[in-house]
């Protein structure tokens, strides 16, 4: 047998060191380096136990003498550290057999296996695999975290979201109470001139019967007059009371009738400001939405009309109300000649609180878009040469 080439290529592999103990654990045999591998010097080896070299084989004598005996194949010791940075298996094998007892062995040997770099690539096997496990652990406790974040923010957002709609329904309200206000003025200006032509025409009367004796057809012609006033008034209430109905379905409705309904209750202060209105266009043209809102969006943008001019008035103050059918929507273009907007204003004249006037809320713009929006619809503005232009766009159905 080539036992000892065996050996000798193994030693040259560096992969094993060995020694050879007789019955007494003495060493009678070694491989150049093994006592370099154990961290032991070596004087005279012969005076040497297998347990000084060997110290973590002390206390297993007992399992050491059943491989002498031939009741066991082999003993192995996985995994001990004998240096700083190498690591060994110690596997002790049967040696050479007793020549007077075929059933014990003379000599056991003991072989080194450095397994330094695979315990290096194991341990740092195991190092990753550690360290992922906290990077996954760190990950989901991160997680549950952000779900938490996220949970708390979605309850947050919530809250924001109805504190937002409440304020916003609060401002329409007091959008509304404002121009309810307005309306009340609007009104009593409207009523004066019918009830100033009333007095007028029923002082007359009366004058004339102190007088003398009027024909029956003047009298009937005179009553016809003040009846065509009291129309006028009659439809004035009946234009403020429908002014803020609100309802609950949209509908088609025309919408030159329903901006003549909003220019009866305008007319007399416009005319005392002396700011002209005008409406062109088609007058068949209808759109589908709330008949109301779009009055009060109407009110609102020729309101703003009516305040540029009061900053900027000229002789000829003129708004156009301009209806048409533009890129497949029902179109109401609302033009003054008042000099127009703020060119830094225009990308955000539809904002909360946005405004360019001294004195106002900034709410007016916003709630008006806010309600073309609900109808499905859309508000620009933009300006022209002498002054600024709405345009409000509407589905047809």
């Amino acid at each position: 047998m080539h036992i000892q080439e065996i050996l000798n290529a193994i030693n040259a592999n560096h992969l094993y060191e060995y020694m050879v103990i007789d019955e007494n654990l003495q060493i009678i045999e070694y491989s150049d380096m093994v006592f370099h591998l154990c961290e032991t010097s070596i004087i005279n080896y012969a005076d040497m136990s297998l347990t000084q070299v060997v110290p973590e084989l002390y206390g297993m004598e007992a399992e050491i003498e059943k491989i002498f005996q031939k009741e066991r194949e082999v003993l192995t010791l996985p995994y001990i550290v004998k240096n700083t940075d190498q690591y060994v298996h110690i596997h002790i094998h049967p040696g050479r057999t007793s020549k007077e007892k075929k059933d014990h062995c003379e000599t056991l040997i003991i072989l080194f296996e450095n397994i330094t770099q695979q315990a290096n690539i194991q341990q740092k096997l195991i190092q990753e695999r550690n360290e992922k496990s906290l990077l996954l652990k760190e990950i989901s406790e991160k997680n549950m975290q952000l779900k938490r974040f996220n949970e708390e923010m979605q309850v947050m957002v919530d809250s924001e979201i109805k504190k937002s709609r409440e304020n916003q329904k609060i401002m329409e309200i007091q959008s509304r109470h404002a121009q309810i206000g307005e309306m009340i003025g609007m009104v009593t200006h409207q009523w004066k001139q019918p009830l100033n032509v009333i007095n007028l025409i029923m002082n007359v009367l009366k004058i004339k019967l102190k007088k003398d004796p009027i024909e029956i057809d003047m009298f009937y012609e005179t009553l016809d007059k003040v009846i065509m006033q009291v129309k006028h008034l009659n439809q004035t209430v009946v234009d403020f009371q429908n002014f803020f109905n609100p309802m609950k379905e949209r509908v088609q409705f025309n919408l030159f009738e329903h901006i003549e309904s909003v220019l009866r209750l305008l007319e007399s202060e416009y005319q005392y400001k002396y700011i002209g209105i005008m409406i062109e266009g088609d007058r068949n043209i209808f759109a589908y939405g709330y008949p109301n809102e779009f009055k009060q969006i109407l009110l609102s943008l020729l309101k703003n009309a009516k305040d540029a001019f009061e900053e900027n008035p000229h002789e000829n103050m003129q708004i156009t109300i301009a209806i048409s059918i533009d890129s497949g929507h029902a179109c109401v273009q609302i033009k003054d000649n008042a000099g127009g907007i703020p060119v830094n204003m225009l990308d955000t004249l539809f904002d909360l609180y946005v405004t360019s006037k001294k004195e106002g809320s900034g709410l007016g713009l916003n709630i008006a878009k806010s309600m073309v929006e609900n109808m499905q619809g859309s508000l620009t503005a933009q300006n022209l040469e002498d002054g600024a232009e709405f345009s409000l766009f509407l589905p047809f159905h």
